[in-house]
């Protein structure tokens, strides 16, 4: 699945930017769970998963194209966030992790496929599927590029980035937020970890994670972390759905 990215540089000296929201679902997990569905069992019901934010909203539309229902178990700010990006599918809301879990398994036992994204290692390879052909592409178009930084979710996205990017010499930085200043689909890792079922536990002592300035979304706290950098146009910013901005008309 190698594809072809939206890849820019905003700004001459700055950082180049994937710009993920380019993707059918608006972000980097519909290449994800494209991969990840396409060895899906025959007779699934439909597709469910912890999600408040991108990863439902990839599922959602991979679901209806193929012909299937989603559900997203979140809180009732990932509601909030879903709708307002167009989700279509049923949330169930659930008030603790716990609750969450309970939710899905459920319907995992009624024949509903749930990637288990925090915890499957197997997402990892679905991302370094795509991500080889990314590194291909930045190679071509931005030889001065030589680090990597993401936003700090699931982990899998950071993980198979990491496997892929450091075997071609690059450098790969995952980024969270801070503590008073969450933000959607990010998480903070000694806050919100699963101990050894957690897909990035192993990974964790090999993955520098940065933290991030408060920021009003994603991208911004991304972008605000690579222009801080000694060297900002050598820095590659994985911007999971954020879109390019149209360039301005002339008067």
């Amino acid at each position: 699945m190698l594809g072809v990215f939206s890849l820019s540089r905003p700004r001459a000296g700055g950082p180049v930017v994937l710009w993920g929201g380019a993707q059918p679902s608006g972000s980097l997990k519909y290449l994800t769970f494209a991969r990840y569905l396409a060895a899906m069992p025959p007779g699934s019901r439909g597709l469910v998963e912890l999600s408040g934010a991108s990863s439902a909203l990839a599922l959602d539309v991979l679901g209806r194209e193929r012909g299937l229902p989603t559900v997203a178990v979140t809180d009732a700010a990932g509601e909030t966030y879903l709708r307002a990006h167009g989700f279509k599918g049923q949330v169930c809301q659930a008030g603790s992790m716990a609750d969450m879990f309970h939710q899905a398994m459920s319907l995992e036992r009624d024949g509903w496929c749930w990637p288990r994204q925090l915890t499957n290692r197997a997402l990892v390879s679905c991302v370094e599927s795509w991500a080889a052909g990314l590194r291909a592409q930045v190679r071509e178009r931005f030889p001065s590029v030589r680090h990597v930084v993401c936003g700090f979710g699931t982990g899998a996205t950071l993980v198979g980035l990491m496997r892929v990017f450091t075997a071609g010499g690059f450098t790969v930085t995952g980024l969270q937020p801070a503590l008073d200043n969450p933000l959607p689909g990010w998480r903070t890792w000694e806050a919100q970890n699963l101990g050894a079922e957690d897909l990035f536990f192993e990974h964790q002592p090999r993955i520098p994670l940065a933290t991030a300035a408060p920021a009003p979304d994603p991208f911004t706290a991304l972008l605000g972390w690579a222009r801080a950098q000694p060297h900002p146009e050598r820095v590659l910013v994985i911007a999971h759905n954020a879109r390019e901005p149209a360039p301005a008309r002339a008067a």
